[in-house]
């Protein structure tokens, strides 16, 4: 699925338990993988779509589309 700036979005992650935790977040960054030396650089494929998602609490992560979902 592809995700616009500002869309709400649910990142799944693994507690310290191995527990499933879900947090929402929102789209600030897209940046396409395009050039071998990007896909090096990103350690992600070309063709991949990486999105930076800013988090309730201010900090952010760099993540590929497939670990994200919209928020529903």
């Amino acid at each position: 699925m592809k995700f616009d700036y500002g869309d709400e979005v649910v990142v799944g992650s693994k507690d310290d338990a191995g527990n499933v935790v879900e947090k929402r977040c929102a789209v600030v960054s897209i940046t396409p993988v395009e050039t071998e030396e990007q896909a090096m650089h990103f350690k992600f494929p070309v063709g991949t779509v990486l999105y930076t998602v800013e988090f309730g609490d201010g900090t952010d992560a760099l993540l590929s589309e497939g670990d994200l979902r919209a928020a529903g």
